[in-house]
């Protein structure tokens, strides 16, 4: 029984890292705020409030990434949507499957490091930083894939389609699209050339970015 409750508490967040998180919320929420001045496809534009739930999900693992998403759209799609919630509830699921992947190898990565008994010399420490290097490669382009094909498959079944219905007709989202990409022509080609090169290309940008914010700040968050 008393073992039973010391593994239920060890699993809980403590209360700086709920604050913590938080905070990270907000964050991501204020970022997803701030719009540049130009829009890919006439409607996407790349936003940064992804970054807290990369550092989220590295430090805390990945239902932390997960919440952070959740709570920044639940904030936006409540107060300042301008998509009838549509975008929020894409950003959200399509972010998930990226955060997700990332999340879960990660921790099991750090899992493994700490029980491995290791011979600390110079050539083991330039191997193990060769392997974790390769290892962070690997899982943000996972998560990257994860996300894209996440993206193209809303996008195509569901997300389009109801923007559609809200916005005046499939033929309307469109022509919006092609009359920035000529290659456009259909639902089908604006997801595969359209939106999804759009995700691979967020993908990349937000791995870069988050993991260095992560590196920058993980020694100065409680963990």
């Amino acid at each position: 029984m008393k073992s039973n409750v010391v593994t239920q508490r060890k699993s809980m967040f403590s209360t700086k890292q709920l604050v913590t998180i938080g905070l990270l919320s907000a964050l991501a929420y204020v970022l997803m705020l701030i719009h540049l001045p130009f829009k890919y496809l006439g409607f996407l534009e790349f936003e940064f409030s992804d970054i807290p739930a990369v550092i989220a999900a590295l430090i805390y693992g990945p239902f932390a990434g997960v919440f952070v998403e959740l709570v920044k759209n639940l904030i936006k799609a409540t107060t300042a949507s301008t998509t009838g919630m549509v975008g929020e509830l894409a950003n959200f699921l399509i972010s998930s499957a990226y955060i997700i992947p990332v999340g879960v190898l990660y921790k099991l990565r750090m899992k493994k490091k700490l029980q491995e008994v290791t011979i600390r010399n110079s050539e083991t420490k330039s191997k193990e930083k060769t392997k974790d290097a390769l290892f962070m490669i690997f899982i943000f382009a996972l998560g990257t894939v994860a996300m894209s094909l996440t993206g193209a498959l809303l996008n195509y079944y569901i997300m389009l389609p109801l923007y559609a219905k809200l916005f005046g007709g499939m033929d309307v989202i469109v022509g919006i699209a092609s009359s920035n990409l000529s290659a456009v022509k259909d639902l089908a080609s604006l997801v595969i050339i359209g939106i999804t090169p759009y995700n691979i290309m967020k993908g990349i940008g937000v791995s870069v970015l988050g993991y260095y914010t992560y590196r920058l700040l993980k020694g100065r968050i409680a963990e």
